[in-house]
């Protein structure tokens, strides 16, 4: 009969881990494949305890994700809502499941519920697919109200409008937009940075929107770089400010300013969102929409928690408030 020894040397972890998993201690840190690596060792060697336990207890839900792996370290935004859920879905007894965009769906079924980082990054039929498993279904950073889904937002309507009103402040009028999309041919009226929305129409409400003045990438500091690039050897008008769809992005745009010689916030501000670490320690240091996105992820856990144990039936919407951090790269 196997015990937790047996376990733990198979598993290459401490006897002590593999009894704080297999009895569900929600106190304990230890990352999703590892206890998955413990229960399926388990199972093989056919740990009694543990077969009757799993059974019992176990419940999991699916974190959907828009991007890969390597695309959510980049852009800690999404990381951090994505950890948020998941310590708060340890805390109320619930395993995780993470989706990649390259990973199929053929078992979200199986979930007990669904959260779904993001809206408009998704494909018609990636969409379908999740409801039309009819699981409890709850998006984090979209605003879904209208499509009768359940859902968590930061309040960028006006955190657009502020960051907007301290360029004019500054006597800057001239404002572009870094703004993101996914794909190699994208309609610059239509992407799917849902900040780009609030920036035009509200530029178009102030008589402001140059659409010359947009230049997009792909939310990474790489693409950002290689487009900002590109305009600035394009002989078009520099904005005197700029609002960038996230820190990872600005990252890359002042790489470019400064092998173009151009000097932040001298030459152009730039404000950027999420207020990550690298925003606070880059060189200069990225004014920036601060956005708590661990408490994204963990109201959005206790709104499927509520679905699930209250059965709740009226569709309900959460927004947080932001707030602007002004340094070095805005004149202030």
């Amino acid at each position: 009969m196997a015990t937790i020894k047996d376990i733990a040397e198979k598993a290459n972890v401490s006897p002590a881990t593999v009894s704080r998993v297999l009895n569900y201690d929600q106190n304990l840190s230890v990352n999703d494949s590892t206890r998955q690596k413990i229960f399926k060792i388990a199972e093989e060697l056919h740990y009694d305890k543990h077969k009757k336990s799993y059974r019992r207890k176990a419940k999991s839900i699916a974190i959907v994700l828009w991007s890969d792996q390597s695309q959510e370290i980049k852009d800690l935004y999404y990381y951090s809502i994505r950890t948020g859920i998941e310590d708060q879905a340890a805390s109320l007894g619930y395993n995780t499941k993470i989706y990649y965009v390259t990973d199929e769906l053929t078992d979200i079924d199986k979930q007990v519920g669904i959260i779904v980082i993001g809206h408009r990054q998704y494909s018609k039929s990636r969409l379908s697919e999740i409801e039309k498993t009819n699981k409890p279904l709850v998006f984090i950073d979209a605003d879904t109200l209208a499509n009768d889904h359940f859902c968590v937002v930061s309040d960028f309507h006006t955190s657009i409008r502020e960051v907007i009103n301290h360029f004019l402040d500054q006597n800057q009028r001239k404002i572009g937009m870094l703004a993101g999309d996914l794909s190699d041919v994208y309609d610059k009226e239509n992407l799917v940075d849902f900040r780009f929305y609030d920036y035009k129409n509200y530029m178009k409400e102030l008589g402001l929107y140059d659409p010359e003045k947009v230049i997009v990438g792909k939310f990474t500091p790489e693409t950002a770089y290689e487009a900002v690039k590109k305009y600035l050897q394009s002989g078009k008008e520099i904005p005197e400010a700029l609002v960038v769809a996230n820190d990872a992005m600005a990252i890359g745009a002042l790489k470019a300013f400064r092998e173009e010689n151009i000097k932040v916030p001298e030459d152009i501000s730039l404000i950027s969102f999420n207020d990550t670490t690298a925003a606070e320690f880059s060189n200069p240091s990225l004014s920036s929409v601060h956005v708590d996105t661990n408490e994204m992820g963990r109201l959005g856990m206790n709104v499927l928690q509520n679905i699930l144990t209250e059965d709740m039936k009226e569709v309900y919407k959460i927004t947080l408030k932001t707030k602007l951090i002004l340094r070095e790269s805005s004149i202030n």
